[in-house]
Formats: C-alpha cells, structure tokens, sequence
C-alpha cells in the first residue's frame, strides 16, 4: 500500500487531533463490467487542508484497505480504470464510495457504479441517518434545486437530533467556512456534547464564533474607505451615517451571491423608505463582467469596485475571505451584525427598523 498526500475538493471535513485510535478494515468488490485496476482512499488529516490517500491494487474484483486513525473520518474512495468511463452529468458520484473509517465496512459497487455498504462502526451508522434524512426531505422538494437554506434546516435538525457524533461536528464544516453566521452555528454548537465541544476544530470554532457574535454587538465601529463606483466617481463609506446601511460584498461571479441578490433586493424594497440602504462592494476583476451582473440581477443600489479581485481594499479592511458577505452598520456607523442572509436579513432590519 503506498500512501500519498493529495488535495481533494468537494468534501467539507477537515479535523484536528493526533494519536490514532479508530481502527477499519474497508473490502470492497467490484462487477466485472468495471474495469477498475486500482481504489484510491482519501480522507481529511488532522492538521491543514490536504487529504491523506490510500492507493491499493484491485484483484479479481476485489480490495482492501486498512489501518488506524484518531477518530472516525469521511473517506472517499475512488476507482480507477483502465479507460476513463464517460462522464454522467446526471451522477457525479458514480464509482464513488463515501463511508466513515470506523470498524469493519463492505463497500459494493454496483454494475452502473453505485456504491452500497454492509457493516461499519457507530458513525457509519449514524452518516447512513443523515443520508436518509437528506434524501427523504431532498424529494419534498419536487424536483427544485436544493438552496443553502435547505441544507441549513436538515443539518441543524441532525445535530440537535445527535449531539455526540462527529458525523454532526463534520457536517457543520459546511457553516464555518468563511465568515461565521451565529444565527445558523449558535444553536448547533450549543447543542453538541461536551465531548464533541472538546474536539481540536470545535475549539478552534468556538473562538470564532464569538468574534461573529461581538458583531451583534454594536460595539465594533465601522471602518471607513472611499473606492470608486461604476463611473468612476469615488464614494465614501462615512458618508451614509445616519442610516442603517448594508454593506454587502459580492462578485459576478460567485454563484451563491447571485442566489442571494433576489433576497436582498426584496429587503431593499421593503426597507428603502426606512431610513435603509446598502452599499455593494464587488470583487470583480472584469468591469464588464461585473456591470453585466448588476443589469442581469436589476439592483439598484450603488455598487463599488476596485477591480482587483480577492484583494478589494475593502475587503482586505473588514478581512473578507469569501463572499457572500456583509455588514449591517446602524447609524452611529457601528456594526450591528454580519452575514445576514435571506429570512435573517429581513428579520434583523424589521427588528431594528420598527
């Protein structure tokens, strides 16, 4: 068995910790149609972002991997084949397994590629739960994308559901990239035994998680700074005191800003008149492409830009790492609150705004 380092993207766990003591044994066996020569493992480490792989033979059909951890992780496995199979937009975790690394588990694929599992230890029977919470309230959508908002609701209701897993520590990974949101993290980290609060990430949470609630605070001042609108005529923050001001950071081309523009807009509308507005700042590279959003999203509010991408001068001031973001200022121009979204938004100015 060699083992590698790599970077995986798509799955949302990293973890902390060091001396090993969760044990698994993972066999997995394979149709004859897929013609896999190899299985790749790769799951979160305890320190930084890169996943730690596994790489073992498949023969007749079959593998095996084993070993010792900290505690229980999400693993992916991968096969590989001899030739790359044709790509199914419809299934992108075809010949994908997921499974937690907890005790003895039998992965088994399938002859279209899907994986089904027999076995596994306490956190592998509590990661088949949520699957099953999710894919049953997934089909109460009737066919409708699945929003941020969504995932908030089903996971939230896990994790107040199973306090003491780390299923539930690992799938608030979701909600902590980025600029924490209290309303949403607040009420999971609550919820969490003592046992998962002492886990090395949680920890490490929890001190952000009270700098995002000092923002609720109204004892942090705003920072003021002028940048230039789409005429090019310089504005500056200071001189909106006296209203409540959203400044919101965004970009063209982030797709869950552009999913949050309508929620917006309509606090916008209802708020307008009540001595509201908001500021937007971009972190666009492209003029063009940031105008042509604006259009496209019909917001009418003044917008603002740099051009210079992640490292907007604004957002290096108020250290926006990833978007979408925003401040609520009040008046004074101290800051009220922070990555509002959606119902939150609405419900925070009807609070402050009556």
């Amino acid at each position: 068995m060699k083992k590698t380092v790599i970077v995986l993207l798509g799955i949302i766990l990293k973890t902390s910790g060091l001396s090993a003591q969760s044990s698994y044994i993972i066999k997995g066996s394979i149709p004859s149609n897929i013609k896999a020569v190899k299985a790749v493992m790769a799951y979160p480490p305890d320190e930084g972002f890169e996943y730690i792989s596994d790489t073992v033979k498949v023969v007749n059909g079959e593998f095996e991997f084993k070993g010792k951890i900290r505690r229980p992780q999400l693993a992916e496995i991968n096969l590989i084949q001899t030739k790359p199979a044709k790509e199914d937009p419809a299934n992108n975790m075809k010949n994908v397994g997921l499974v937690y690394l907890d005790g003895d588990i039998k992965v088994i694929f399938d002859k279209d590629g899907m994986a089904t599992y027999q076995g596994g230890g306490t956190e592998q029977k509590y990661w088949e739960k949520y699957q099953t919470k999710l894919l049953g309230d997934q089909k109460l959508l009737n066919g409708k994308p699945a929003e941020m908002s969504f995932f908030e609701k089903v996971i939230n209701g896990f994790v107040l559901e199973n306090p003491d897993c780390y299923v539930s520590v690992d799938l608030m990974d979701l909600f902590v990239q980025g600029a924490i949101r209290p309303n949403v993290v607040k009420p999971m980290y609550d919820a969490l035994s003592s046992r998962m609060k002492s886990e090395p990430k949680v920890v490490a949470w929890k001190k952000r998680l009270d700098e995002a609630l000092s923002f609720q605070s109204g004892t942090i001042k705003a920072q003021d700074f002028t940048m230039n609108d789409a005429n090019g005529n310089p504005v500056t923050l200071s001189k909106y005191k006296g209203q409540y001001v959203l400044l919101d950071f965004w970009a063209s081309w982030c797709v869950p800003c552009r999913a949050e523009n309508p929620n917006v807009l309509a606090a916008y509308n209802k708020f307008k008149d009540k001595n509201f507005t908001i500021l937007a700042v971009s972190l666009d590279e492209k003029k063009a492409d940031w105008l042509k959003a604006i259009k496209e999203d019909k917001l009418p509010w003044l917008q603002l830009c740099d051009l210079k991408g992640g490292e907007n001068a604004a957002a290096v001031l108020y250290k926006v790492s990833m978007v979408p973001d925003n401040f609520l200022i009040d008046p004074n121009g101290n800051i009220v609150d922070r990555g509002l979204r959606g119902e939150e938004l609405e419900k925070r100015l009807s609070e402050l705004l009556k």
